[in-house]
């Protein structure tokens, strides 16, 4: 059981901190190689969830459950807040998975009442209220960036692409940030004491709001994470607070997902879809691991996040920016071939288009929400 654990602590370290490396990938590829088991792709999502802040802030790259996070903490990390990011993120992740743990015995109920009707409901409702909450005549160039995400996600995923996730949350909020970063930045990667700047009570508050949205992410099908970080960005009104709601979501998305697949057998995401169906109710036998986890990643997620800091803020802003773009566009190449180049230069077309337009990024989310509209 502790080798498994341990186990899947290290691989969701790797998956973490290195730029474009999904841990639904690196759990395909151990599955392939024989290697497996619900304790350690367990251990390995929930420890993924912690640590992807560090591709998502230091270098302005996505994976489906942060790509709203990147500019909130891009700005913060520009700033010579680097460590604060990553003191937000273990922490509000910790505080996710001690309240997934409080929440989980009435989860069930809330399985089983769900309908589709229900999550069709919820996305239309915030598709109409992201493109209204822009001003005049920015409600056009939302409407007209919402719908070419969408479109272009269905493109997306009618493609023969093995990675779809990758090409898309990359192209549409990583690069954006990057090329800016490239014609526009002559800033410097700086850590900062670490301290949260932030009220304990709001920051228990988002976080717990993060925790509540991540559990409704779980329950619709398609409904992301990122999109349900959504709805907390119009309630957090600043980088701290919506930072904290949106690491909070990624991490109670992955473990409410988790009991679902336990006591319904829906499967809602990638890693939980390698798992077998296990008998133990999450209550107390994963949650104990989740709680192993939690307090093993927080001991060693500050001084790893600054040694990798520190070998970063070495290699001059541009040159550091353009080397992460080079290194995307060759894992695009890899994953899918010239197809997947295509879909992440595109979607870094519509990325900078919303940004030239100047409306809100988070209208980009269509690439996943018309999709469930339409059905």
């Amino acid at each position: 059981m502790l080798r498994e654990l341990l186990s899947g602590v290290l691989a969701g370290t790797i998956s973490g901190i290195l730029p474009g490396i999904h841990v639904n990938t690196l759990g395909a590829f151990l599955a392939t190689a024989g290697i497996g088991g619900n304790l350690l792709l367990f251990s390995m999502g929930l420890t993924h969830t912690f640590l992807d802040v560090v591709p998502s802030a230091f270098l302005g790259v996505p994976d489906e459950g942060t790509a709203l996070g990147i500019l909130p903490a891009h700005r913060l990390v520009l700033r010579g807040r680097a460590m604060e990011v990553v003191r937000i993120a273990l922490w509000a992740s910790f505080l996710a998975v001690f309240m997934t743990i409080l929440i989980s015995p009435v989860y069930p109920v809330l399985a089983g009442a769900y309908t589709p009707k229900i999550g069709r409901t919820v996305v239309c409702f915030l598709a109409v209220f992201l493109i209204l909450t822009e001003g005049g005549l920015k409600k056009l160039h939302a409407a007209l960036v919402f719908i070419l995400s969408g479109l272009f996600g269905v493109l997306a995923f009618w493609l023969p692409l093995r990675q779809p996730y990758y090409h898309l949350f990359t192209g549409l909020f990583g690069l954006p940030v990057l090329i800016t970063a490239i014609v526009n930045g002559t800033g410097s990667l700086s850590g900062g004491d670490g301290k949260i700047r932030m009220d304990l009570k709001r920051f228990i508050g988002f976080s717990f709001l993060g925790t509540l949205l991540g559990m409704m992410a779980s329950l619709i099908p398609a409904f992301t994470a990122s999109q349900a970080a959504l709805i907390g960005s119009f309630l957090s009104r600043d980088e701290r607070s919506f930072l904290t709601v949106v690491f909070s979501v990624n991490t109670a998305n992955f473990l409410f997902s988790f009991v679902n697949f336990l006591e319904t057998r829906r499967v809602r995401n990638g890693i939980v879809a390698l798992m077998t169906p296990d008998a133990v109710g999450f209550l107390p036998y994963y949650a104990l691991a989740a709680l192993f986890v939690s307090l093993l990643v927080l001991s060693y997620g500050e001084p790893l996040a600054a040694i990798i800091l520190k070998a970063l803020s070495r290699v001059p802003y541009r040159l550091l920016n353009g080397a992460v773009v080079v290194a995307l566009l060759l894992l695009s190449l890899y994953f899918d071939g010239l197809l997947g180049l295509l879909v992440l230069t595109g979607g870094a077309m519509i990325g900078l288009l919303a940004m030239g337009l100047g409306v809100k990024r988070t209208n980009c989310m269509g690439v996943l929400m018309l999709q469930i509209i339409i059905g």
